[in-house]
């Protein structure tokens, strides 16, 4: 939800169990990236451009295929626009 005191990206509200089994496929330290709110909503485009090049880079080495490649760019996204959206709350 969207109360007070919701630190919950939004890009899980969608559809919380198709949302968590494409997420358990991804590298772990990518999710940890994708994760960390704080560094997000600090720096939302700079985070974005650094969590995109870790998953090309991650499909270049054939550590993701072509699917998982495109959930970690929506899901990458998702977490630009949260943090967008958290930083102008906050202001």
């Amino acid at each position: 939800g969207n109360e007070e005191g919701d630190d919950e990206p939004i890009l899980y509200d969608a559809d919380r169990s198709a949302v968590d089994g494409q997420m358990l496929s991804l590298p772990a330290a990518w999710l940890a990236e994708l994760n960390d709110q704080s560094a997000l909503v600090a720096d939302p485009d700079g985070r974005a451009a650094v969590l995109a090049e870790l998953a090309i880079s991650a499909h270049r080495r054939r550590d993701v295929d072509t699917d998982q490649l495109a959930d970690m760019l929506e899901f990458t996204e998702a977490a630009r626009l949260w943090a967008l959206v958290e930083d102008e709350e906050a202001a």
